[in-house]
């Protein structure tokens, strides 16, 4: 089973990574993100994950790599 836009959506809001979830964002406020890792060919990379939160942030941190690993692997999980 292919994982879903909202499965992704829901993710990265349980993952957080900026802490707008946590600061009173609705819960689909990292849409974008995700239609952007959705869009992405084959596996995700770690580097790609955190690239994409840099752009939409600019913020080289925005995404810590711990974070996208553990985005990686739930997609990998939930898939």
């Amino acid at each position: 089973m292919a994982l879903t836009r909202d499965d992704l959506i829901r993710i990265l809001a349980e993952a957080d990574p900026v802490g707008l979830i946590a600061g009173g964002a609705p819960a689909d406020e990292y849409a974008a993100e995700a239609d952007a890792i959705l869009a992405l060919h084959g596996v995700p990379q770690l580097t790609e994950i955190t690239g994409i939160f840099a752009v939409a942030f600019s913020d080289p941190g925005a995404c810590p790599r711990e974070t996208a690993r553990w985005i990686a692997e739930e997609m990998a999980r939930r898939r």
